[in-house]
């Protein structure tokens, strides 16, 4: 080998040892490689230490990012959730099935941490329910979603990578559901292990929460207890409430009650907002509100409207339409000691509603605005997400728990079309997904399905870096002789163990890899030379290349090898041993199946 060969190694081995060490923050390691390769001339052309900034696949998976985020927002993920958990029941396995084939449906679409991300308090809430500990269902939710990664070419960034280094050799990509052939059989098998002998090795441990701070929204309403006292009145045309505004009304100060929301009937569906004091009334108005039944029966009497229950949805109508709750607690130091609701204007001043209060033990909800507040008095509000977070930053007021997010359902036509306009064009026209998945995130953004302001909070700049890092480590390999010595030796295995032996070898090579750094870098290194591979011996290009990509998603043993194993563990209390016993197995079992599959095929 060459000076530089033995360089590229060095430096190499050195990022590996930093990757497993952790001593460093991965995304500086990431970076370091390339200002190394260029500083000791073993790729001295800039254009080449830069290519991973201009990679297609960067900008791919940067695009299924906001993609994610915009199937997140919308509430996409969060109806399908939803399903899952009417469904579960008490059964842990009747639950544990439903939520791997969920999880596993939806990162085939989406980011597997915003997969986990989305279901994670939802499957705590269903251990809650179901009284089972969450750490039988967190495990599993997080494998399921690397399993679920190996369905479509968007289900993971190794996935887009070895695609891409397909397409600049081959000059042809992989197809979007090329993976699917293999991925289905190793995601079915996969889930088969969890719900029978990985069921049994998974820990039971009574520790768990969804984190510092945060208290599921659907907790806080149980607490608070109030489903029972949501009522809706409609204004019909005889209604004394048509054309006055909500001050004029006496809602709050006559009746003692709350207005949550109300909808009015629009061109494109029902348009829910939060009114302000001088919101007019319109003919065909529902408001969502709450308070004392007694109270609302006699101001629909009164004003000729209509009244009725809410149903036991209501509370989730409310947060699918743009809405969060949050809990606070007044300051021992507030200013707000002994003043009521009222002579704060609490709702003028920060925009949203207090619909609930706790006080010695037990919610009061009765009479709020005219109850003088005390020290440690906890109140539930509820409004648009960015009025609760300006309650956040008042003094006089301590957050009891995170701002729940939104999820807003009208988005959700619009976040399916966007998905669609990336996706199908590929399938359809043979559109670069670049492109295709490029122009579906500005239609996000400018659809309103992902807030402009925060489309950049939901990239994984720690994956980016990754692989913009390691993209000109697998080039100088690949120019330098590594990848094509790495070839040979596998030409020598062929003659041993057949082909087999070589889709085993690549897989067992590209899982080490990705465990000891990260999938991304394993796919980088190792598709050079499983291309190398496939041209000497005569074998399917692609299959070698999928023998690449599915070990590069085996990432079960090691709780820092995959972001869904981390967003697990703490809240799921398991120990570094915990996904050793029951990864191992697992990555067995997937390993198996990948490579018979891709042997006779």
């Amino acid at each position: 080998m060459t000076p530089h060969a033995w360089i590229t190694l060095a430096i190499m081995a050195i990022a590996a040892v930093l990757f497993i060490t952790r001593i460093v923050r991965l995304e500086i390691v990431a970076m370091c490689i390339p200002l190394s390769l260029y500083l000791t001339g073993a790729l001295p052309n800039a254009a080449d230490v830069l290519s991973g900034f201009g990679n297609h696949a960067v900008i791919a998976i940067g695009a299924v990012f906001v993609l994610s985020a915009g199937i997140e927002e919308s509430g996409v993920a969060a109806w399908m959730a939803r399903g899952v958990q009417r469904a579960g029941g008490s059964s842990e396995s009747r639950i544990l099935a439903l939520v791997c084939s969920a999880v596993a449906i939806l990162s085939a679409f989406m980011s597997n941490a915003a997969t986990v991300a989305v279901l994670l308090p939802v499957v705590i809430s269903l251990a809650r329910r179901a009284k089972l500990p969450a750490s039988r269902l967190l495990m599993p939710l997080g494998f399921a979603a690397i399993l679920g990664g190996n369905l479509t070419l968007i289900g993971t960034s190794s996935n887009l990578l070895v695609s891409d280094y397909l397409m600049r050799t081959t000059g042809t990509g992989l197809n979007m559901f090329e993976f699917a052939m293999v991925g289905v059989p190793i995601c079915v098998v996969g889930i088969l292990y969890l719900l029978t002998v990985g069921r049994k090795l998974v820990p039971t441990y009574t520790a768990g929460s969804v984190g510092p701070g945060s208290v599921l929204p659907e907790q806080l309403v149980t607490d608070y207890g109030l489903v029972s006292n949501i009522v809706r009145l409609r204004i019909g045309r005889a209604s004394d409430l048509i054309g006055k505004t909500l001050t004029e009304t006496g809602l709050g100060r006559d009746y003692k009650l709350a207005v949550l929301a109300v909808t009015r009937r629009g061109n494109f569906g029902d348009k829910w907002s939060m009114p302000s004091p001088d919101y007019v009334f319109k003919r065909g108005d529902e408001l969502y509100m709450e308070g004392p039944e007694v109270e609302a029966w006699r101001l629909a009497e009164e004003s000729h409207s209509r009244l009725g229950l809410a149903g036991e949805h209501s509370v989730e109508k409310f947060l699918d339409h743009g809405f969060a709750l949050a809990e606070v607690s007044v300051s021992s130091r507030s200013d707000m000691i002994g003043k009521s609701l009222r002579e704060l204007d609490f709702r003028g001043n920060f925009g949203v509603s207090v619909i609930s209060l706790w006080r010695d033990g037990k919610p009061v909800s009765h009479e709020l605005a005219d109850l003088p507040l005390q020290p440690g008095d906890a109140m539930l509000l509820a409004g648009p997400l960015n009025k609760v977070h300006n309650v956040e930053r008042d003094s006089d007021l301590l957050m009891l728990s995170r701002p729940s997010e939104i999820r807003d359902f009208r988005k959700a036509p619009y976040a399916m079309l966007c998905l669609a306009v990336a996706l199908v064009p590929p399938l359809a026209f043979g559109v670069p997904l670049a492109m295709s998945a490029l122009l579906g995130a500005v239609l996000m953004i400018m659809t309103g399905a992902v807030p402009a302001g925060r489309a950049g909070r939901f990239m994984e700049w720690r994956v980016l870096a990754m692989i913009v890092g390691t993209i000109p480590l697998g080039l100088a390999l690949e120019r330098h002789g590594v990848a094509n010595l790495a070839a040979n030796a596998f030409v020598g295995v062929h003659g041993y163990l057949g082909v087999p032996g070589v889709l085993g070898g690549l897989y067992l090579i590209s899982a080490v890899i990705s465990i000891t750094s990260s999938n991304a870098a394993a796919a980088v290194i190792i598709s050079p030379v499983a291309i190398m591979t496939a041209q000497s011996l005569g074998l399917s290009v692609t299959n070698t290349l999928l023998a690449v990509a599915f070990g590069c998603s085996c990432a079960f043993i090691v709780p820092f090898a995959h972001q869904c194993n981390l967003m697990v563990a703490t809240p799921g209390g398991y120990k570094t041993k915990d996904f050793a016993k029951v990864g191992a197995g697992l990555s067995l079992v997937v390993a198996v199946v990948a490579v018979a599959l891709l042997t006779y095929l």
